[in-house]
């Protein structure tokens, strides 16, 4: 219960709950294929807005965590 109420609020990695942030992809998060796919194939929260376009042509993983993984890192570390 309590890890959920830190994950919701946000990110402390001071107290173990969250992302370590270590760095971060030289390009925008426009172009990121993370935040791309991870917004068009269901791991974006409903007040997550992006200037994303999903392609009719994406295709999405059948396994989502390692790619919900990387786009909730990329929203809370780069973007």
């Amino acid at each position: 219960m309590i890890y959920t109420v830190f994950f919701l609020l946000g990110n402390f990695p001071f107290l173990g709950f969250g992302f370590r942030c270590n760095g971060c992809p030289p390009r925008g998060c426009e172009d990121d294929e993370a935040i791309i796919h991870g917004y068009c194939c269901g791991c974006a929260y409903p007040l997550d807005k992006l200037p994303v376009l999903c392609p009719q042509f994406l295709q999405c993983p059948l396994n989502l965590h390692g790619l919900c993984h990387d786009y909730e890192y990329m929203m809370r570390c780069c973007c």
